[in-house]
């Protein structure tokens, strides 16, 4: 017989692990906006794929505290975290943004790690379907044409490899964007991947609990 006690460690281990990530969050907005004091500029703040994917992980993982919450929509906040992690490791590890030291470490390699933590340590609880892949990658697409058609209007954009002003004009913005497709392609077959090969391991071994997403 399953010792009660231990099913219901991990269901506190993820609210734990969930908490610590919204903790994270809501720290580091904070600590931008002060930081930045009275130049900070809401819509320019928003317009970084790095702020929306964590607050959208936030909200997911605060969501997850209160209720069960759809593991394809986990899946989603978990794929948009790694290619934050991803893209900076590649291409803005050198480059300021405009990121208060903290504010860097929380968002781009602190939250990455921890969707990753989650993701393996509490798999979905049933095997996700391919149809979830281009149903995650529809807001990374969206958010691209967002910046590039918002960009000429205020003269601004939050990547340097998004900006056609530079060395290379549209060109190289292409190749960048190309690079970034491929990112987020693979971060999210490899999620898909990864969370239905835990979440079938999980349902093999008797006994073995599942927290609640």
């Amino acid at each position: 017989m399953t010792d009660p006690g231990h099913l219901a460690q991990p269901g506190r281990s993820a609210r734990w692990l969930r908490l610590l990530a919204v903790v994270l969050v809501v720290s580091a907005e904070g600590y931008i906006i002060g930081t930045v004091g009275p130049a900070f500029a809401p819509a320019n703040h928003f317009s970084f794929f790095t702020v929306l994917s964590n607050v959208f992980g936030a909200a997911v993982y605060g969501a997850c505290l209160l209720g069960r919450v759809p593991d394809a929509v986990r899946g989603a906040a978990t794929t948009y975290l790694v290619t934050t992690g991803v893209v900076y490791a590649l291409l803005l590890r050198d480059v300021d943004v405009q990121t208060p030291a903290y504010g860097n470490l929380a968002l781009h390699i602190l939250m990455p790690v921890l969707a990753v933590v989650d993701w393996l340590a509490f798999p979905p609880t049933a095997r996700l379907g391919w149809r979830v892949v281009p149903a995650w990658l529809a807001f990374p697409v969206a958010y691209l044409a967002y910046t590039l058609l918002r960009g000429p209007l205020v003269d601004w954009y939050p990547y340097p490899f998004l900006d056609p002003r530079g060395p290379g004009g549209y060109g190289a913005v292409a190749l960048s964007c190309a690079l970034v497709a491929v990112v987020i392609a693979t971060a999210a077959l490899g999620v898909r991947a990864l969370g239905n090969l835990r979440a079938g391991r999980a349902a093999r071994e008797p006994g073995t609990p599942v927290a609640p997403a």
